[in-house]
């Protein structure tokens, strides 16, 4: 290999913006889908104009951030399209996110703390990144649970796929600025890539606390989100521009 080549993720970069434009929250709203939406079911999750929000979405499908697929023509009229945000797209920084924002902060300071006071601080970064995992799904739980019951609408077209935990951690991964891609359907082995790291370069110098944490933080989002069957093996700075993260179901077949 050459040794000029770079293994692991990019830095995740804020944006120098204190508040978001139009454009940046539909894309956040896009980032945060379980699957290709509409128009109009991102109208009910952005809370701006139909126009303002079409002109956007034709913005970001300019800019390759969005991709847009047309639907079959149901009657009369023009066919609806459907909505998803693109690998560039994910790696967009995102501004004024409660939960980045106190993860940051928290993991950096007990990780200084766990590196300065033992030599072997990888059990316990794990167990703290696992509470941390298990409080930021319940957030995000909550939250899903308080617009649902706002949302007649929303909870009687809600979708399977919204409930299905690894959706829901690579949702939780992508607020955390991690920019996780889904391996391709013909290549399900390779496992989820995180194209960027929020702290990479805490985890440079000290691997043994963050990338036991993120492994950890993981795991307890899966244990949250109803998965507790599922072995995660993060195997960090595996390759140029990603860490690899595999989820594989432990339970027994048959």
């Amino acid at each position: 290999m050459n040794k000029s080549t770079r293994l692991g993720p990019a830095p995740w970069r804020a944006s120098d913006e204190t508040d978001q434009a139009p454009a940046e929250r539909v894309l956040a709203a896009l980032a945060e889908q379980a699957g290709p939406v509409t128009t109009s079911e991102l109208v009910d999750v952005v809370a701006l104009h139909a126009n303002t929000v079409r002109a956007h979405l034709q913005e970001l499908t300019a800019a390759g951030l969005v991709t847009m697929e047309t639907l079959p023509p149901a009657g009369r009229g023009r066919p609806a399209h459907q909505y998803s945000i693109t690998d560039q797209g994910r790696a967009v920084p995102r501004v004024n996110d409660p939960a980045f924002a106190e993860y940051r902060g928290l993991t950096t300071a007990f990780a200084t703390h766990l590196a300065a006071r033992s030599d072997d601080p990888s059990d316990e970064a794990r167990d703290i990144g696992r509470a941390w995992g298990r409080h930021l799904a319940t957030g995000e739980q909550t939250a899903s649970e308080e617009r649902t019951a706002s949302d007649d609408k929303a909870a009687s077209e809600e979708q399977p796929d919204g409930a299905d935990p690894t959706r829901l951690v690579m949702r939780l991964l992508a607020r955390l600025g991690f920019t996780p891609v889904p391996p391709a359907e013909t290549s399900p082995g390779e496992g989820i890539a995180l194209r960027t790291c929020p702290l990479l370069e805490l985890a440079e110098e000290m691997p043994e606390v963050i990338c036991q944490v993120h492994q950890g933080l993981v795991e307890g989002a899966l244990d949250q989100y109803g998965s507790g069957a599922t072995d995660v093996d993060l195997q960090p700075f595996v390759e140029p521009g990603a860490c690899r993260l595999h989820l594989r179901d432990n339970r027994p077949t048959g």
